[in-house]
Parts: structure tokens; sequence; C-alpha cells
């Protein structure tokens, strides 16, 4: 994994890394924190079925996921996720319908840096299957039973255990 190489406080080359989050800087002193970034998925299920997006990007491309992503500053998490849902899904969504679940913590490789994460999951009910117009960062959509999700075919961790704990506990 790639690291930084020089101060973003004073410019200085060679910063030490310590506790598991902390950039050092001996010149200046100065603290970098890297602490885990917030993201949103959702359970949106209808009768029997949820629906599950398939990753259009890396990491993970191909392999199953829920609707979702990374709240932005100064958003809510509600707000964030029905952000993200109209981004990638294409639906109107108000943030007082999400019903919050639970949730986990997350590495999200990227560009080859190791993120953490903080994954927020939220459930709404539907009563009828949406109209539904793919964008953003889905490559398509699957209505699946929830006796018939291969976990296994889930491609992130917390993703995979949101959808093991909704189904043993609220399908």
């Amino acid at each position: 994994m790639k690291h930084f190489n020089f101060c973003p406080h004073c410019g200085n080359e060679g910063l030490d890394w310590r506790e598991g989050k902390q950039w050092f800087c001996n010149n200046c002193e100065f603290t970098y924190y890297h602490n885990s970034a917030a993201a949103v998925g959702a359970v949106l299920s209808c009768q029997d079925e949820i629906l599950l997006t398939v990753r259009k990007h890396n990491p993970c491309q191909g392999k199953l996921d829920l609707p979702g992503g990374f709240v932005d500053y100064h958003e809510s998490l509600e707000v964030a996720l029905s952000r993200e849902i109209r981004e990638e899904l294409n639906l109107l969504v108000s943030t007082q319908s999400w019903r919050y679940l639970f949730s986990y913590g997350n590495r999200y490789p990227y560009a080859d840096i190791q993120y953490y994460t903080t994954d927020s999951f939220f459930h709404l009910q539907l009563e009828d299957k949406p109209e539904i117009v793919v964008g953003d960062d889905v490559a398509e959509i699957r209505w699946m039973k929830t006796n018939q999700i291969a976990l296994e075919d889930i491609g992130l961790d917390s993703v995979r255990n949101a959808v093991e704990h909704f189904i043993k506990t609220d399908s």
C-alpha cells in the first residue's frame, strides 16, 4: 500500500506512522489522523426479495452489492443515502423514509490505498418494485429472493455481513 511521503502542513519529507491511524511529522509536530470514512447502504425490499446491484467498478467489480456509497461533508447519513439512491438507481426517496438497521466496519481498497469505513445500513420496505434506471457505479440490478442469495457473490465484507444479518433478522 502507498503512504504519505510529505507533511501536508510543512512539506517536510519523512512522516512516521503511529498507533494505526496517525501520520506524525518530526519537523513541525503536525499530526494527521487517518480516521474511518462514513458510508451508507440501502436494503430495499419488496415482499420476499431485496434489490442487489452489480458493481460497475473496482473494488469488487462484477460482484453483488447494496446501493449506497460514501457520505459527503456536511451530509447526514440519511441525506447521503437518498442522494446515492438517486444517483445509482434514479429513485427519489425521502430522507425520513429510511429505517436504520446496523453498522459494520469495512476495508475499502482503492487506488493502492487502504481506506477504512464505517458502513451504516438502512432499510426501506417497498409496496411495489419501482422503475429503475441504473447510473453512476451500478452495472445492473437484481431483485433476489432472500433465500436464494449466495453470500459469497457479495464483494465487500460489510455488505455481505449486512445482507446476512438482514436475512436472519428482518426477512
